[in-house]
């Protein structure tokens, strides 16, 4: 995961003096965050009175049961990543409108189950699990992901804000697959598994929503 990049680019905000003019939000406001991107914080920096840099995390687990390529897989989801973003106010308005760059180790992991409790069915062809081993595939979002939204807020007391965003991230990733098993040099196995892999979805629009809770001093 990119965060020597991340960690550069907050010390470079916390670092701007700021432009925005005295009856705008502070400086610097802090916030937690539960978003399909995951679980973390977010920083904020105002550039100008109706611009304004910010920094937000996710992390997360979360698996289910799928069936792709005529194979039943256990998919988890793992979200490790910083969003850094570039927020314009409208008219100095409550709402934004939103663009960044997604730095990330996100990436979702298949792992094979037997239809029988003795076999797995990869590409439609049932293969021993005792010589497959373990067989699984990774799809990996290891490259920035671009990030296009629009959000707002609506303040609950003195200093707190509750903040929403809704936007799309542009996924672009790449599949691996492997066996532990014997069964990983015949050529016909890993045909049939390459074959399948490839039918892993890489590049998708992931659709993003987020809520959290964010102090202005």
């Amino acid at each position: 995961m990119k965060w020597s990049a991340a960690t550069a680019t907050l010390v470079a905000l916390c670092g701007v003096p700021a432009l925005a003019r005295a009856d705008s939000f502070s400086p610097i406001s802090a916030g937690v965050q539960a978003s399909t991107l995951g679980f973390g914080f977010t920083l904020e920096r105002p550039l100008l009175f109706n611009f304004s840099a910010r920094l937000a995390t996710g992390f997360m687990s979360v698996s289910d049961d799928t069936e792709v390529g005529g194979a039943d897989w256990t998919r988890t989801f793992h979200e490790e990543n910083v969003l850094i973003a570039a927020d314009w106010r409208p008219y100095a308005g409550r709402y934004r409108l939103t663009g960044g760059l997604l730095f990330s180790g996100d990436h979702t992991t298949y792992v094979a189950r037997s239809v029988d409790g003795t076999n797995y069915s990869i590409n439609n062809t049932l293969y021993p699990m005792s010589q497959a081993g373990v067989v699984r595939s990774q799809v990996s979002y290891g490259h920035p992901a671009a990030y296009v939204g629009v959000g707002g807020g609506t303040g609950i007391t003195r200093g707190f804000t509750i903040a929403f965003d809704a936007g799309l991230i542009v996924r672009n990733g790449s599949v691996a697959a492997s066996a532990t098993g014997p069964l990983q040099s015949d050529p016909r196995f890993q045909a049939d598994l390459q074959t399948v892999a490839s039918q892993f979805r890489t590049r998708w629009l992931q659709p993003v929503i987020d809520i959290g809770l964010v102090y202005r001093p």
